[in-house]
């Protein structure tokens, strides 16, 4: 069964403390009251698919809400971190022992790996040493504590910048770094986010968004759902995920080179998106996009135009709305620019 319509409201607020998806502070994600919002009004135990899922927030939300729910991302912290959403352990009491004995296990260690000076640099000395000791362990974590972990690496080097960083950004290191108790930290992270969902299908893929037919086969969706990087988009490789992808040693700028990132090259990349997708969709598939207005080189370019004008879909639905309480609106008052975000709703 297709819905017939999908209504969208206006939020007056994004944000939700109490959330499996502050496990990591991954820039650009959508909001998970926005994904609930619309997941809701969707038929259950339907296929939907986010082809630009990041760290999962719209699968894990659907998987949650009762459809079988698929995504696809190209950076390998995101595909983690999704996979850990969807994937988490039921018993807390044997996970939470399981964590503390690896952390004993780190403790007693004779040689540890020095931590790459990039991220050293935005540690207290023991701070690190605690991190690269649990790092050892890394492959014996399950996708859920490996999202516990990279959580706490971002958390635990705020803290020692005196907690001066917000939420998603790094700002300047603070010269005499405070020490803070990466293995507190670390259990912390996950007792704190652990909300499993239930036994629905759900998978994601470490692939490509442009390649989606060499992952599923054609008709297999009912939904399509996904906030797509925009033009001249985040560097999805930068801020705390720089940090986490230094001390893991990964070359960042081989795996940025692969994403969709430029504006040079956007309209091809996504025009292969959407191409794929038409693929893998069933007729009378429904296929949402929430894009956004962007300025570049001083010109306001229109989101719901720009992916119009290359969609192979049926155009069903256009809703724009302000931006409320996001770091958009925040950027927009200080660049002094009024973009809209539009919701787009396509039919195959």
């Amino acid at each position: 069964m297709i819905m017939q319509t999908i209504e969208f409201k206006e939020l007056k607020s994004v944000n939700n403390p109490n959330s499996i998806h502050g496990i990591y502070p991954y820039r650009g994600k959508i909001s998970a009251i926005d994904a609930e919002m619309i997941i809701k009004q969707l038929p259950k135990e339907t296929k939907l698919l986010d082809p630009f899922c990041g760290t999962g927030t719209i699968v894990y939300e659907a998987k949650k809400l009762g459809l079988n729910s698929y995504g696809v991302d190209l950076n390998p912290i995101a595909h983690i971190i999704a996979n850990g959403k969807i994937n988490i352990p039921e018993n807390i009491n044997q996970l939470a022992k399981d964590v503390i004995d690896l952390v004993d296990k780190a403790k007693k260690l004779e040689n540890v790996n020095e931590m790459n000076e990039d991220a050293k640099r935005h540690f207290h000395l023991q701070t690190a040493n605690e991190i690269m000791r649990v790092y050892t362990f890394f492959n014996e974590m399950n996708d859920y504590v490996k999202s516990c972990f990279f959580g706490a690496i971002s958390l635990t080097a705020r803290g020692c910048n005196g907690y001066l960083w917000t939420s998603t950004s790094v700002g300047k290191d603070k010269p005499e770094k405070d020490y803070i108790n990466f293995y507190e930290k670390f259990l912390q992270k996950v007792r704190k986010h652990h909300y499993p969902v239930n036994h629905y299908e759900s998978e994601v893929y470490l692939g490509d968004a442009r390649n989606l037919s060499k992952i599923f086969k054609p008709d297999t969706f009912d939904f399509v759902f996904t906030s797509p990087p925009y033009f001249d988009c985040l560097d999805y490789t930068s801020y705390y995920t720089k940090i986490v992808y230094n001390i893991m040693d990964y070359n960042r700028l081989e795996i940025k080179s692969n994403l969709i990132q430029n504006f040079k090259n956007y309209e091809n990349d996504m025009q292969k998106v959407l191409n794929e997708l038409y693929i893998v969709c069933k007729t009378g598939a429904k296929i949402i996009f929430v894009v956004g207005d962007k300025k570049i080189h001083n010109k306001l370019i229109n989101g719901a135009e720009f992916f119009n004008k290359i969609s192979p879909f049926k155009t069903v639905d256009i809703v724009e709305r302000t931006y409320a309480n996001t770091s958009s609106k925040v950027f927009d008052d200080i660049n002094k620019t009024e973009r809209k975000e539009q919701i787009i709703v396509w039919e195959k």
